[in-house]
């Protein structure tokens, strides 16, 4: 039987000018076979958390636009990092986009936000980075790293995250025992509910 869910309309536009590709994100009807049990990665299902902090935007309707703007920025690091980007994860391509689309319209479904393709006030989502590392050697350290650009109405910001497994809000412990693979994608998944995070915790003070 299918159920309602925030899932991915999807539509791949070349941009001139640009290498680029668009996903507009709206509410459609999806069977849960788009959604196997392991989601889009073989092996451990990829968890999509919660925001740390609660946040009711009591029904704010938007028109939410995601441009992945990795392949033409090409970034070696990110701003808030020392860590060098290799574009080499599971994350690279059109998947990693895919799953940043769908992490966005969970939150915003627990978050009370709308996204409504009507909507005259545009979300801009700009993902300019997504990568996970594992740095070191016998002591490793899981690297989530993630750079992406909100534009809302007159605010536009920069949002980059370099979260470990050191970090507060990461959803596994230094001395976690898990396998290195489960490791880049729990950090990599925390990376993009901070990067969200961050721009609700923004359009509190400016909706």
């Amino acid at each position: 039987m299918k159920r309602l869910i925030f899932a991915m309309l999807l539509s791949l536009v070349a941009m001139a000018g640009f290498c680029q590709s668009y996903y507009a994100i709206l509410p459609v009807e999806i069977g849960k076979a788009i959604t196997p049990e392991h989601g889009f990665l073989p092996g451990k299902k990829f968890q999509v958390y919660p925001t740390i902090e609660k946040y009711d935007f009591s029904g704010l309707r938007m028109r939410a636009e995601l441009y992945d703007l990795r392949d033409s920025l090409n970034l070696k690091k990110i701003a808030c990092s020392e860590v060098e980007i290799n574009n080499q994860s599971e994350f690279r391509g059109k998947d990693g986009a895919l799953k940043f689309t769908e992490y966005f319209q969970t939150l915003c479904s627990q978050s009370n936000i709308a996204l409504d393709s009507a909507s005259n006030d545009i979300l801009t989502i700009r993902l300019e980075a997504l990568d996970s590392r594992l740095i070191g050697f016998g002591n490793i350290t899981a690297h989530g790293l993630c750079q992406v650009t909100m534009r809302w109405k007159d605010f536009s910001k920069s949002y980059c995250i370099d979260i470990t497994d050191k970090s507060s809000h990461s959803p596994i412990s230094k001395n976690a025992f898990i396998t290195r693979k489960t490791a880049t994608r729990v950090i990599q998944s925390a990376s993009m509910r901070e990067g969200i995070e961050m721009f609700f915790a923004d359009l509190k003070t400016i909706r």
